[in-house]
């Protein structure tokens, strides 16, 4: 039930109803209440940075299941994350109000009247009812989920408790977006024509013919996906070098299209995330299908770590130079997997618009070249296969969006 309809609802009880039907009165008030946990911690988990969301997927496994969803949860579910998550020290650092907020908001009192009220209804008065509303009330203003100027409008909304996919504000083209469950960062991919494949004349058989595809538009992940956004979705990091930024590696295709499920799975309605097809990871690598060598420029040395700079292990992501789209680590650092089923004479039978093969073979795609290969093997145009089942300390994945 939306909170401006709550606040019809209650506004239109008189002194007789709420003394013939004390029942309605306080179902209205626990509705509401609830409404507004989930609202408050909703709003709290889409902006805290990863590693909080993990913890908080967590306790929500804890209270609910393995296949918890916060939206099902009673009022005493919603205390306890609240309780145990410091969800109000968090909307407290949010909204910049600290004590102020934290005076506002002491819940486990709303509480205790709404435990101690359900068990002698007829005892309940018109000023309590009144009472109680309007510290819920406060409780939104003070949590920033309505203006207190206009209490029945919601900031940004047209009512409240709206769940995720009808809040969110979806991409737009030249912005970047952060997805909402890891933070990951896209930016905008303009559809286009490109000549795909070795335009230098130095690549392997496989990067041959040179041919013409065409793009649709599509957002790409700026970075590799790294150690603290796997580990927001999954339960294990199999990384062999343990960093939060570094890229997480030792993943096979299918644990990629696991974290892909799993991301979709979380994600709000209209989000739809998937691994690149190579086309478009090409396209992108090259900023928009240019006569690019490496993922930026033709000094690998500027964007890429490889076997001339890298220091044993993979490095933080983000920490070489973009190339013109705005991405990082497209060549070096680690290989990244792709959609496609590798076929050597695929470039042969690609279809013209949005290619992707699937059919022919066992291994996939995976491009980009490695922390410890040469540079050759990390130019834009270079294809390698790999076993779907199979890993390595140099292998790992980015994700793109694909439709809202």
């Amino acid at each position: 039930m939306k909170i401006h309809k709550m606040h019809r609802l209650l506004d239109q009880l008189t002194d007789s109803e709420i003394e013939q039907s004390p029942n309605r009165a306080h179902e209205l008030l626990q509705v509401l209440f609830n409404d507004l946990l989930k609202t408050a911690y909703s709003m709290v988990r889409g902006l805290a940075p990863p590693r909080i969301v993990h913890g908080l997927m967590e306790l929500e496994i804890e209270l609910g299941g393995e296949d918890a969803d916060y939206k099902t949860f009673n009022h005493l579910q919603m205390l306890d994350l609240f309780n145990r998550g410091q969800i109000v020290d968090m909307l407290s650092t949010l909204t910049g109000k600290g004590e102020h907020l934290s005076a506002a908001m002491d819940l486990n009192a709303i509480d205790r009247w709404l435990e101690a009220s359900d068990g002698d209804l007829k005892k309940m008065s018109r000023a309590a009812v009144y009472f109680v509303h309007s510290w819920l009330v406060l409780f939104a203003e003070e949590a920033g989920l309505m203006d207190s100027a206009k209490p029945v409008s919601l900031i940004g909304t047209a009512s409240a408790g709206l769940p995720p996919e009808e809040r969110i504000k979806l991409p737009q083209p030249g912005e970047p977006f952060s997805d909402p469950v890891t933070g990951m960062m896209f930016v905008y991919i303009p559809g286009g024509t490109f000549s795909m494949g070795d335009c230098f004349g130095d690549g392997a058989r496989d990067e041959q013919p040179v041919h013409e595809v065409s793009l649709s538009p599509f957002y790409m992940a700026i970075h590799p996906v790294t150690q603290a956004q796997w580990m927001v979705l999954m339960d294990k990091n199999p990384s062999s070098f343990s960093g939060e930024q570094l890229p997480v590696e030792q993943v096979s295709f299918n644990d990629a299209m696991a974290f892909i499920d799993r991301l979709n799975g979380a994600s709000p309605k209209g989000l739809v995330f998937d691994l690149p097809s190579e086309a478009q990871w090409e396209y992108a690598a090259r900023s928009g299908g240019l006569d690019e060598r490496y993922a930026g420029g033709s000094n690998p040395e500027d964007v890429a770590w490889f076997e001339d700079n890298n220091n044993g292990s993979t490095a933080p992501v983000g920490t070489k130079s973009p190339n013109g789209l705005g991405i990082y680590d497209m060549s070096g650092n680690v290989w990244e997997w792709c959609r496609d089923i590798y076929l050597e004479s695929a470039y042969k039978h690609h279809a013209g618009l949005d290619p992707v093969w699937s059919t022919g073979g066992r291994d996939h795609v995976i491009r980009g070249g490695s922390w410890h290969l040469d540079a050759w093997s990390m130019r834009c145009s270079r294809r390698f296969s790999f076993d779907p089942e199979l890993f390595g300390p140099a292998l790992g994945f980015r994700a793109v969006m694909v439709g809202t």
